[in-house]
């Protein structure tokens, strides 16, 4: 055995094919360059004790005569002319540690360990082949080296830079449009490890995964995706595992798996553990699984989001695709005769749409394609670049035509449908490599095939056929939507119209986006009459009313649901550049939710919202638009002009009702744009929400907006920190006569006690102001005092106060109590997680006892409450009839405060509606006081027990309650999920018994949170 296997498991493994590979390893090896790592002293001391050192191996020492005059390259010679073979390693190796040179012996070991791993070598026979037979822009190996040569240094740095600096293993996620090179350049650099040249000393191994591939799996465990180009048995996956440091997992594709990456998603971290291919996915991009594995990866339309990974990228690189010079160089390199290249290339260069279209290589390899067909014909180059539908469109009729010449236009037609068919099923049923069976089943045959095949529409794999881009698939797949007729039944394999449709708009990082932009495109008049009097046979013409109705009901869903993505749908609708079509579609939807990120997505945006006539409600989030300094003057200005487009909308829809902006980014020439509009006569808007807004205030536009907005009743600013003189000016904006405001949300806002002396004036001095929500903010005792100051004000209007999670304690409620003494507008008040104690609801009790006291709402979960003050509050409950609410949750009330609070509800002057006591630390022992409560109580119409203790006689007792012809009780909290199942069955017969009782946990949560401002 070798002596420099280190004791780990993989050596284990190495050690078994050593003595099988050694031979066809040690001639490549390189032992002139260990030699060559040797300083001059340790150098004369290697070729001393390799006088002595071959004994130990038994073997001959070499002449001393020969050791003393050997330079480093004849010793070299030496050795492996004396040890051939893995013997010369061995005696330098042993050497290479009485020299101190331990990180020669390492470095050589774990070069030993990399060359002898099978399935590198499997690595290169399948990258090579892919390198060489599957890419469809085969050119030299020097101009793509150079087109990609800032990539690859990028690459090779971020990995080498966080290997030496000690930091944890990187994240490298590789950003671009689909065509522009991120899978080419993924395989690429799969082979380029594979072959030596690439990360050398950092990687033992690169797994790539798929996400085309993936999408077809099920349920899979990482070890076993890994293993699927295993060249040996599954065992040795475990022993790489066990150094995930140096793994470097590729993944390409993955936005068409809809991995669901929020935070709570549910993950493993057991590599073995067979889970959805979703879960094991997100497990590790999460870090849940192997932490210390790098990644790399490639994504399209999906953004990198905050939230997307467990960390930021350590890089983000994003590809550029060709320049002008690359660009016109491949066209060199694609035509080879020089006059049709220039010809070619300056046909494309006096048409800058579709230059700017070449900077993807492959829509580069797709336009030389088409005129290359063109030329071959001596016919006039023409490209339709109008868009990047129309140009694949060119591109199918060029290569249609070469294919089909002396063909029909009927046996045309029947093959161009047979190849869409064979794409449509291919997409519907994830299968991107198409035996002869497949085919059949398709209606294409074996000469039809290879038909396709020498126009470069199909390339063959083996015995099956693939489309030669994946984009050529979706594009295909699209057309064959064109050819359905009325008459023809519904595809067994092929989703209907209406399936696509909702898939492509559903969400923009979908497998079938694309798919949906061309489906959208072709539908247009223009290209179908293209395509028509190219092909030669007629195509549908009723495709676009079928996507509009499509959409028409998918429009009637609860918005809540999100089964439109209307950046999907602004997507596709762009794409067809016809405004006819686009006010069509528009005009189906009247609330619009949709993230702006990128300047192309506020162009579509603003395209498309500004033929939205029947809008009521848009919620958006915009950034990295506005926030550039660097920005040349005139892209501001673009973005600024596109703004204002989109902006234009919340004065020409007369039905507008609310804006949503959500941890939006304003500069202050964009902000200005948008408070200007809204402040126009002509914008209707009723309710305005900017949560979390960085300088949302910060100058006087904001403020004439609500001054000059007639219609504006509500205003959310949750999120959004204020300082004092930002509260200072919106006072002054609130108590201005032409202030419509009646509901003003300042969640989380920072607003302190000094701010409340300011509010309060407004409470005053403002009639209109119905709601004041102050949840989540340092307003203390002190801020709390100059509020009910304002209360007890006879001019005060105020109906609902919300002081949720406000720093108060129980010396707040003195103040509180005596202002609800004076105040006869207040019904709603809510105060809680707060410490109040038993103390503080005592002071309460005594205003709540007076029949004069104004409230119907107390909210007063999580306030450090026991059974202690449930007789005051039982006191207040049979004295005040008007009190119709009580929120007691998450107190430690335990039974005996739910035994004095029963007795109160059984009392006849009780009128008592809703009682929450979730989370009270209750148990089965007060189920009888509750039965004896809902039976004999009238008024009480919704009971919260959420996470009650139950056992089954408890749940007995309050079923025999609950469906007593005198039991009222309409709405029931209770979590049944953690009940036991005799149990749920009980509920089960009481919902029949009852229909008119609905059982859920969340009872009143969304209705809290709307009120609270932290929902709208």
């Amino acid at each position: 055995m070798p002596p420099f296997f280190p004791r780990c498991p993989l050596s284990l493994f190495l050690r078994k094919s050593w003595d099988k590979m050694a031979e066809s390893f040690f001639p490549d090896f390189g032992l002139l360059w260990y030699l060559e790592e040797l300083k001059k002293e340790e150098f004369w001391k290697f070729k001393e004790l390799l006088k002595q050192e071959p004994l130990k191996f038994e073997l001959k020492p070499i002449p001393w005569t020969e050791l003393k005059k050997a330079s480093r390259d004849s010793l070299s010679e030496l050795l492996n002319k004396h040890y051939p073979g893995k013997l010369a390693w061995e005696v330098t190796l042993s050497l290479f540690l009485q020299v101190s040179r331990r990180d020669l012996w390492a470095k050589a070991q774990e070069e030993m360990r990399t060359t002898l791993n099978p399935y590198r070598k499997h690595m290169r026979e399948k990258f090579r082949f892919i390198w060489e037979k599957e890419t469809c822009l085969q050119v030299p190996e020097d101009f793509y080296k150079e087109s990609t040569k800032y990539e690859h240094e990028q690459l090779s740095a971020v990995y080498r830079e966080a290997d030496t600096a000690g930091r944890p293993s990187p994240v490298v996620v590789l950003q671009g449009p689909e065509g522009i090179g991120k899978t080419t350049l993924l395989k690429r650099v799969m082979l380029e490890w594979a072959e030596g040249h690439l990360w050398r000393d950092r990687f033992l191994f690169l797994f790539f995964l798929s996400g085309r591939e993936m999408s077809s799996v099920t349920e899979t465990s990482l070890a076993e995706l890994i293993s699927r180009d295993w060249p040996a048995s599954a065992e040795p996956i475990e022993d790489v595992l066990s150094q995930p440091e140096k793994v470097l997992f590729v993944l390409d594709g993955i936005e068409e798996l809809k991995l669901d990456l929020e935070l709570q998603a549910d993950v493993c971290s057991d590599w073995r553990q067979r889970r959805p291919v979703q879960v094991v996915l997100r497990s590790l991009l999460r870090r849940a699984v192997l932490p210390e594995a790098s990644l790399l990866i490639a994504l399209g339309r999906m953004r990198v989001k905050n939230d997307y990974f467990s960390c930021q990228p350590e890089r983000l690189i994003f590809l550029s695709g060709f320049s002008e010079h690359e660009t016109k160089l491949y066209f060199s390199h694609y035509f080879r005769e020089k006059s049709k290249s220039l010809r070619a290339f300056s046909f494309v260069r006096e048409r800058i749409p579709l230059l700017l279209l070449c900077q993807s290589p492959f829509v580069c390899w797709l336009v030389c394609t088409c005129l290359k067909c063109q030329l071959e014909k001596g016919e006039d180059l023409q490209m339709d670049s109008e868009s990047i539908t129309s140009l694949y469109a060119s591109f199918l009729m060029s290569v249609f035509k070469s294919g089909s010449e002396n063909c029909a236009p009927k046996q045309n037609r029947a093959r161009l449908k047979g190849l869409c068919a064979l794409a449509a099923e291919g997409m519907w049923t994830h299968t991107f490599l198409f035996c002869p069976e497949d085919l059949r089943r398709s209606g294409v045959s074996e000469a039809d095939a290879l038909v396709w095949v020498d126009v470069r529409l199909l390339q063959r794999s083996g015995g099956c056929f693939s489309f030669i881009h994946t984009c050529i698939q979706e594009f295909c797949a699209a057309m064959f939507y064109l050819f359905q007729r009325p008459k023809d039944g519904p595809h067994p394999a092929i989703g209907s119209l209406a399936q696509l449709v909702a898939a492509a708009v559903n969400d923009v990082q979908t497998y079938w986006s694309w798919v949906g932009i061309f489906l959208f495109a072709l539908s247009t008049k223009k290209i179908t009459t293209v395509l028509e009097t190219s092909l030669g046979f007629p195509l549908s013409k009723e495709l676009r009313q079928e996507i509009t109705q499509c959409l028409k009901t998918l429009s009637r869903f609860d918005p809540d649901q999100a089964v439109v993505s209307f950046q999907a749908l602004f997507n596709c609708l762009f794409e067809t550049q016809e405004e006819e079509f686009v006010a069509q579609v528009m005009n189906v939807f009247e609330d619009v939710s949709v993230y702006i990120g990128s300047r192309d997505e506020l162009t579509m945006a603003a395209f498309c919202l500004k033929h939205c006539q029947n809008l009521q409600v848009f919620r958006l989030c915009i950034e990295n638009i506005f926030s550039d300094a660097s920005e040349p003057i005139s892209s501001k200005i673009q973005a600024l002009l596109l703004w204002r487009d989109l902006c234009s909308l919340f004065k020409t829809n007369k039905n507008f009702q609310m804006l949503d902006l959500d941890n939006c980014q304003f500069d202050e020439a964009s902000l200005a744009i948008l408070c200007k509009t809204l402040a126009q006569p002509a914008c209707k808007l009723q309710k305005f929400v900017c949560n979390f807004a960085s300088n949302l205030i910060n100058g006087l536009d904001f403020f004439k907006a609500v001054l000059h907005s007639p219609h504006l009743k509500y205003l959310n600013l949750s999120g959004t920190g204020l300082s004092h003189p930002d509260v200072r000016r919106l006072c002054e904006t609130l108590r201005h006569p032409m202030c419509s405001i009646e509901k003003l949300m300042l969640g989380k806002c920072d607003i302190t006690d000094q701010a409340c002396r300011d509010i309060a004036s407004v409470l005053v001095h403002n009639k209109k102001l119905k709601l004041l929500s102050l949840v989540q903010n340092p307003v203390k005792n002190e801020g709390v005092m100059a509020l009910c100051d304002a209360l007890k004000d006879p001019r005060c209007a105020l109906e609902m106060l919300l002081l949720t999670q406000c720093s108060l304690t129980s010396a707040a409620c003195g103040s509180i109590s005596q202002a609800l003494l004076y105040n006869r507008s207040l019904t709603l008040l809510d105060l809680g997680s707060n410490f109040l104690q038993d103390a503080g609801v005592t002071s309460l009790c005594a205003s709540l006892k007076h029949p004069d006291c104004p409230l119907r709402e107390l909210w007063l979960e999580g306030c450090g409450l026991t059974s202690a003050c449930c007789g005051d509050i039982s006191a207040a409950l049979t004295s005040n009839e008007r009190l119709q609410t009580l929120k007691l949750g998450n107190n430690g009330l335990r039974d005996a405060g739910v035994r004095r609070l029963c007795a109160a509800l059984r009392h006849p002057s009780c009128k008592l509606a809703n009682l929450g006591l979730g989370i009270c630390e209750l148990t089965s022992a007060c189920c009888e006081d509750l039965a004896s409560a809902l039976t004999v109580c009238k008024s009480l119409r919704g009971l919260d027990l959420n996470l009650i203790n139950l056992n089954y006689g408890g749940a007995l007792v309050l079923r025999e309650a609950l469906t007593h012809p005198e039991c009222d009780l309409q709405t029931l909290g209770l979590h049944t999920s953690k009940l036991s199942e005799d149990i749920k069955m009980l509920l089960t017969e009481v919902e029949e018994r009852k229909p008119h009782l609905t059982i859920s946990p969340s009872l009143w949560v969304e209705d809290m949170s709307r009120v609270r401002g932290t929902a709208v």
